[in-house]
């Protein structure tokens, strides 16, 4: 037996083990990935600190090179395709990575030549882990993380990972995503929220588990972490500690615990959203949310908000040229399954109403062509909060249609005629809003006419947990488990959710 495949035997057998710490995977989702070179980064990191699940979070997604330096303890780094030891890198070394096709050129500290390896890279922590009081930590783009990094070609590009057990990784999410200075309560509901939600992404993707920026959970490693430590001790750290292992089922499958900043009181149907459906993910009245406006400032901002566009700006932005009418729609989302393909497929129900009075679907008129939006999807076109809200198009006239409903009267001009008067044209948009009095008279207000406010609620998609509602509730006394029964089973208090203890042990 030759030492490569000597190496190359003793590295399957890792990886195997790897697979058996790792968990089976899931069934992948809508994200794939097709690989430039190497193996999947799942079999690469192995276990840290305490022993427990292990999860893969993406720093970086394609991008052309990576530096990196250990910042604390002791590594080893490995090329995970040969075995092959790169060294014991040194406190503060800069090493860097950059992708060359499938492989990757590898630069240590002092200038020395590139070396070309087929990676994954492996920075492992040697020292015992990511947990304890002087754990193993690395440096990424300044921030130091626990546990392992982990360089893999992905498309001829690198993939950044930071592996490490769940525990750990939650010290850096809990604080980043609920903030400073909130009670302990608040913090347990996010730890227990944001392990359920990241194990239940755990093995979707080849690749990774879960990002670290707002589209996941935000990651702020340990530096994140040190933030909230204060006077000897850390409040996020040892709420993660005592609610360790926990996660939420409903009917004893793992709970996607899909969260938000705020509801702007009232949460939402998760089909009316991104059309899917859970029943534990249903609207429900969130009144903590209004704890925020007795903050002011950005807090309150997340609350209520407004938002106003130059009717010709906006126009010009969207392509459709000069703005005659938006359109917008509440009506409800029934998601079901296509019996022949097996995909779910959606239609809005007539004459129905989202939960929260959220929209659903946008409808812009313009003098060139017309754009629909729909549900989330509406958020991002305008920079709006959330899809809560009302929309006013300065110099509009509003009739009543033949059964007494509002109408918004759309074009360029309406033509006016009292009953004993002549004709009067009267030109929406032209910089004056026009109401018409008694008399046959037409009465001129100054008042902008080319202006479109969105006037809204809330903050974020509105799905789940409402982060500030936590809060809220948290402040009124009431404990974790009571807000998470709130936002998951509606305060149903039927045992289909559970609180589930030693989870993956």
């Amino acid at each position: 037996m030759t030492v490569h495949y000597f190496c190359r035997s003793l590295l399957l057998c890792l990886l195997a083990l790897f697979f058996v710490c790792l968990g089976a995977p899931r069934q992948a989702g809508a994200t794939t990935a097709a690989t430039g070179g190497s193996g999947s980064a799942a079999a690469v990191g192995g276990q840290t600190g305490t022993g427990g699940l292990m999860l893969r979070v993406a720093l970086d997604k394609g991008v052309p090179g990576a530096s990196f330096s250990v910042a604390q303890g002791s590594y080893t780094l490995t090329d995970g395709s040969t075995g092959v030891s790169l060294g014991v890198p040194a406190l503060g070394g800069a090493w860097s990575v950059t992708a060359a096709g499938t492989t990757m050129q590898v630069q240590g500290p002092g200038g020395n030549s590139a070396q070309s390896y087929g990676g994954p890279i492996v920075l492992q922590a040697s020292g015992g882990g990511s947990s304890g009081d002087q754990p193993d930590l690395f440096c990424y783009k300044g921030v130091q993380y626990r546990g392992n990094l982990v360089i893999q070609i992905l498309n001829n590009n690198l993939l950044v990972l930071n592996v490490l057990d769940v525990e750990s990784y939650l010290y850096g999410v809990v604080g980043d995503e609920m903030g400073g200075g909130v009670p302990v309560e608040a913090y347990r509901t996010q730890a227990v929220a944001s392990r359920s939600y990241a194990l239940a992404m755990r093995g979707l993707s080849p690749w990774y588990d879960v990002g670290s920026d707002t589209g996941a959970q935000v990651y702020g490693g340990y530096t994140g972490e040190q933030e909230f430590a204060a006077s000897g001790g850390n409040p996020v750290v040892e709420a993660v500690q005592s609610t360790s292992g926990q996660v939420l089922e409903y009917e004893g499958a793992l709970v996607k615990a899909y969260f938000h900043a705020n509801a702007g009181g009232y949460t939402e149907d998760a089909e009316n959203v991104w059309a899917i459906s859970e029943p534990y993910l249903k609207g429900v009245q969130s009144d903590g949310d209004a704890y925020a406006c007795t903050l002011g400032g950005w807090a309150q901002g997340t609350y209520t908000w407004t938002k106003t566009f130059d009717r010709s700006d906006l126009g010009a932005q969207l392509g459709v040229g000069r703005i005659l009418d938006i359109q917008v729609s509440r009506n409800r989302t029934q998601v079901s399954t296509d019996p022949a393909t097996g995909r779910a497929t959606t239609a809005f129900i007539p004459g129905t109403t989202t939960v929260s009075g959220r929209v659903t679907q946008l409808t812009v008129v313009g003098a060139s062509s017309t754009k629909t939006y729909t549900r989330d999807n509406i958020r991002q076109p305008f920079g709006l909060e959330s899809t809560l809200f009302d929309v006013d198009i300065g110099g509009q006239l509003e009739g009543l249609d033949a059964q007494g409903q509002t109408e918004t009267v759309a074009g360029d001009g309406v033509c006016l005629q009292g009953k004993d008067g002549p004709e009067q044209t009267v030109a929406l948009g032209s910089g004056s809003l026009y109401i018409i009095g008694s008399g046959n008279r037409l009465v001129t207000q100054s008042a902008s006419s080319d202006k479109i406010t969105f006037s809204g609620r809330g903050d974020g998609h509105g799905v789940g947990m409402s982060q500030w509602g936590a809060i809220g509730m948290a402040v009124k006394g009431d404990n974790y488990q009571t807000i998470l029964e709130l936002y998951y089973d509606q305060g149903k208090n039927d045992g289909n959710l559970q609180i589930v203890g030693n989870y993956g042990t």
